[in-house]
C-alpha cells in the first residue's frame, strides 16, 4: 500500500522596502529573512532612510504597512492634544 500526499507549499512572507535617492533613483530592498522587527531598528538607526513605502507580501496578498511600521520605529510623534 502506497501512500499519496499533496505537496505542501511553502507561504512565504517578507517585506519590500522601498528606498528613494532622488535623482539617483529608487531601491527596493527585499530580504526574505528580515522581520517586521528588523525593519523598524533599521528606520530607528537610519540605516534606512527616505523611505517612499513598505509593502509586507505573505501568502500572495501585498500589504501596505508603511504608516505602522514608521509608527512603531517612532518616525512620526503623538500630536499633542
Amino acid at each position: 500500500m502506497s501512500a499519496h500526499c499533496t505537496p505542501t507549499v511553502p507561504i512565504h512572507s517578507y517585506f519590500i522596502v522601498m528606498i528613494n535617492y532622488g535623482r539617483k533613483g529608487r531601491e527596493a530592498i527585499v530580504d526574505p529573512e528580515i522581520t517586521r522587527g528588523e525593519v523598524i531598528e533599521r528606520i530607528r538607526t537610519h540605516e534606512y532612510d527616505r523611505i517612499d513605502f513598505i509593502h509586507y507580501v505573505h501568502g500572495g496578498e501585498c500589504e501596505d504597512v508603511t504608516n505602522s511600521v514608521l509608527k512603531e520605529a517612532g518616525f512620526y510623534e503623538e500630536c499633542p492634544v
